[in-house]
């Protein structure tokens, strides 16, 4: 194989010598110079498929290099889908579409197109809350039903614009996170003040409702489950590892970047739960991990590892809360579990290799 099949290309957002991750990236250009790979980061928009060449960054002698490197054979997707997407969706396909390149995985679309797939199965949609396209029809349904509501985008990450509708009385209590990720709590008096809050915060931008589920700690801690699963080295799916996300009791979600801590799991259920839930709820989520990634894949297409958030609510009862293509890592950083924090930054690595040497082609 040649030496330019034997390298690996991080597609991500880069602005000058700027992109996010380095550390990770860092750990994987090292784990792939062992494995004989040559690792680099690039931008979608910085190829030039007419010389098949492309403008990069590697990670060799202590520091991040600016080079010119030949296009590569395989790619790992990390360009995250928020507002600036749209900027390099156009080349991200283009390079899906060229044949000489095999991608470990495709990104998800987004929310509904998850649930949409996800519901199609009877083992998977047992999981699956109600949910629906954002309309205020829909919302005061949802209210009406279940007495609160949540709503967040199709497309984001981090917990940022997910806000808790209540009607309590003849008002709503609105609380949530706003774009920059910050919490804010809002009283409005009438349903029209409701209306013209949602229009301003959804800006035209497609949204979700769901009911609103009690995915806290009897005391009101918001918490819910990160399951990475990943590729191995022989092309398998393989359960890295299961941390819970625990928040702040101000917020309504349990995000890391909103502020929330990583604890491990059995702890934490064992401390939450009567000893018969508890194992109920482990050996659901196990059933869920062997289900899910295949079952998804088969609709979508080829996938590299999966992030899947659970939320479990007060009454021990699982639910599947948003399933992320392009899973972060830190959780097992921060739970001291030292196999799942290797597992987690070198399984992709262990997956290129596989299909180098497999030579798959793309689906």
């Amino acid at each position: 194989m040649t030496a330019k099949n034997r390298s690996l290309g991080i597609i991500t957002r880069c602005h000058g010598s700027h992109f996010m991750e380095k550390g990770y990236y860092k750990k994987l250009t090292q784990f792939g110079r062992r494995a004989g790979i040559r690792v680099f980061v690039f931008s979608p928009r910085d190829v030039d498929f007419e010389t098949r060449t492309v403008i990069g960054f590697e990670y060799r002698n202590g520091a991040w290099r600016r080079g010119t490197f030949p296009l590569p054979s395989y790619i790992y997707d990390r360009c995250f889908i928020s507002a600036s997407y749209r900027h390099y969706k156009p080349y991200i396909e283009q390079l899906q579409n060229d044949p000489g390149i095999t991608f470990l995985g495709h990104g998800l679309s987004g929310k509904w197109q998850v649930h949409q797939i996800l519901s199609k199965s009877p083992v998977l949609a047992r999981w699956l809350p109600d949910t629906q396209i954002l309309s205020y029809r829909n919302l005061h349904a949802t209210i009406k039903k279940t007495g609160a509501a949540i709503i967040k985008p199709m497309a984001g990450t981090h917990g940022v614009n997910v806000v808790r509708i209540v009607k309590a009385g003849n008002k709503y209590v609105i609380t949530g996170r706003n774009r920059e990720n910050k919490p804010f709590q809002r009283e409005l008096k009438t349903t029209e003040g409701l209306h013209r809050f949602i229009a301003h915060f959804t800006a035209g931008r497609k949204f979700l409702v769901q009911p609103y589920l009690s995915l806290h700690t009897p005391d009101g801690v918001p918490y819910d489950v990160r399951i990475l699963v990943q590729k191995n080295g022989h092309g398998e799916w393989q359960t890295t590892g299961m941390a819970v996300r625990v928040g702040d009791k101000k917020s309504i979600t349990s995000n890391l970047h909103g502020g929330g801590k990583a604890v491990p799991l059995s702890t934490f259920l064992s401390s939450q739960f009567r000893p018969e839930v508890n194992a109920q709820i482990e050996e659901q989520l196990q059933q869920l991990v062997l289900e899910l990634p295949p079952f998804l894949e088969e609709y979508h297409g080829r996938l590299v590892e999966l992030g899947i958030d659970v939320g479990i609510d007060t009454a021990g009862n699982v639910w599947i809360i948003e399933v992320n293509s392009r899973p972060g890592r830190a959780v097992f950083a921060q739970i001291n579990d030292p196999k799942a924090r290797l597992n987690a930054v070198s399984q992709p690595l262990r997956y290129a290799h596989y299909l180098m040497n497999e030579r798959v082609g793309g689906y």
